[in-house]
């Protein structure tokens, strides 16, 4: 009984580690780059907040004339 909760919690905790990464490459009609990126610790609130600052920063390069690239990456 300890060992399978020792094993439970371990399993739990390392699904709760690590780093979540999302990324767009924006281009201008220049062929100027900009690469955005949201950046998260796993979780139930890690995805939610990377997703937002990466809409943020996708929001703000669109806003001066990038558009995403087909080759973007999200």
């Amino acid at each position: 009984m300890r060992i399978r909760t020792i094993a439970l919690l371990g399993a739990l905790g390392s699904g709760l580690a690590g780093c979540y990464t999302d990324r767009a490459i924006l281009t201008n009609d220049q062929g100027e780059t900009q690469t955005c990126e949201g950046r998260g610790w796993i979780g139930i609130i890690g995805p939610i907040v990377a997703h937002e600052r990466l809409k943020d920063c996708v929001d703000k390069a669109k806003a001066n004339g990038f558009k995403e690239s087909p080759t973007a990456s999200r």
